[in-house]
């Protein structure tokens, strides 16, 4: 990148030295002015946003409270709510029981027919990470273990690990993608 950056001033220098060699209309001092303004444009442009640990706090807070959320209505179960948790435009993409359904009506009728048939279900995270991307996306990775009562009685207790992408949008965070 760096080099990149010098070739572009390099390249600017030398254009700027043309129009004031053969044209006069542009000083020396102006030359030099313009050559500093665009090293310091190039060397902004280049630098990689770096958000600060308590940022990353803000974020990671905003995700465990997004997946409370999201637990509590799994718990319910109301998949209509559940569905409102997930991105609705073509960035979808839930990987799940060794298919990858995109399709946002797809995702809500898996959603419908698999707690559909849960009377009710408790979970408990047993391990989590989240890395923060920047303030508006995060991937979060979980262990859990899920104890599902279905409405004709049966009940199964299961470990599980999923791993979510999930995006800010209009202020709200959604899932974007989730691996189980």
């Amino acid at each position: 990148m760096f080099f990149v950056v010098v070739t572009c001033v390099n390249n600017l220098v030398t254009i700027i030295l043309d129009l004031s060699i053969n044209q006069n209309q542009i000083t020396m001092k102006t030359s030099v002015m313009l050559i500093i303004v665009m090293i310091f444009i190039s060397l902004s442009c280049t630098q990689k946003t770096v958000l600060s640990e308590g940022d990353k706090k803000a974020v990671e807070t905003e995700i465990h409270q997004f997946m409370a959320s999201v637990e509590a209505v799994m718990e319910s179960p109301s998949p209509d709510e559940y569905f409102n948790y997930f991105l609705q435009t073509d960035e979808l993409a839930v990987a799940t029981l060794g298919q990858l359904v995109t399709n946002p009506a797809a995702v809500r009728d898996t959603i419908n027919k698999h707690l559909g048939m849960v009377e009710k279900q408790s979970i408990k995270t047993n391990a989590e990470k989240i890395y923060v991307i920047n303030k508006e996306a995060a991937v979060l990775s979980a262990a859990k273990v899920g104890t599902i009562t279905f409405k004709n009685g049966a009940q199964i207790t299961m470990p599980y690990a999923w791993t979510l992408l999930i995006v800010k949008r209009d202020g709200k965070w959604k899932i974007a993608h989730i691996h189980n």
